[in-house]
């Protein structure tokens, strides 16, 4: 049972945050809310070991706590996208972008065998940790929320980008009956459930059934 709530304990997390993260995004920019989620998470990473030594309460709220960072970073990555990518090219650059997930879960997976036999698990999670910190910090230089934000762009790409983009007009209502109206998006919700499905069981059962 403590193998399955683990993972839950993140999700729970995951779940509303990824509502919040969205509308803080469109308050302080996708860029700060990006960085706040993967500095959280990968913090909630290095500290995993440690809560693990202490138990599993502690354990089950660390994975919470890397919840809280992954559930605000999908909508920053939105937010960003929709601001430096003209509207012709999102759909490709959201593939991109969302494929680097599962890029990034099966090299985890590739190289977290030899870390466990050379140093032990909690290097795992050392060593994943201190990533995205270096990340956190090259992201913060080099990063911006938009296109208006980058002083090294041109002016012309700037005019390229906010002429093929949609209206910015801030959404002062959303219209949840008229989304929820909508086959396509039931479509997507349908999907991305039996998707995770599938996707979540391999992750946490797999190990397990390998190792007995």
């Amino acid at each position: 049972m403590s193998i399955a709530i683990l993972p839950m304990s993140a999700e729970y997390n995951w779940n509303p945050t990824t509502i919040a993260g969205g509308i803080w995004a469109d308050t302080v920019g996708g860029k700060q809310v990006l960085a706040f989620g993967v500095i959280w998470w990968s913090v909630a990473t290095i500290l995993t070991p440690v809560a693990a030594k202490l138990g599993l309460p502690f354990l089950l709220v660390a994975r919470a706590f890397m919840g809280i960072g992954e559930g605000v970073a999908m909508p920053a990555m939105n937010n960003i996208l929709s601001k430096w990518v003209p509207v012709a090219e999102r759909s490709r650059s959201l593939a991109l972008v969302y494929s680097g997930m599962y890029l990034g879960s099966v090299t985890g997976l590739a190289f977290s065998p030899f870390l466990i036999h050379q140093y032990g698990w909690p290097s795992v999670f050392y060593s994943f940790g201190s990533l995205g910190t270096v990340w956190f910090c090259i992201w913060l230089s080099k990063a911006h929320s938009s296109p208006l934000d980058d002083p090294e762009m041109r002016p012309e790409e700037k005019k390229l980008i906010a002429t093929n983009g949609l209206s910015k007009e801030p959404v002062k209502e959303i219209p949840w009956r008229l989304i929820l109206s909508k086959p396509p998006v039931w479509a997507l919700i349908v999907s991305h459930f039996c998707h995770n499905w599938g996707t979540f069981i391999l992750l946490t059962w797999m190990p397990t059934y390998y190792n007995q």
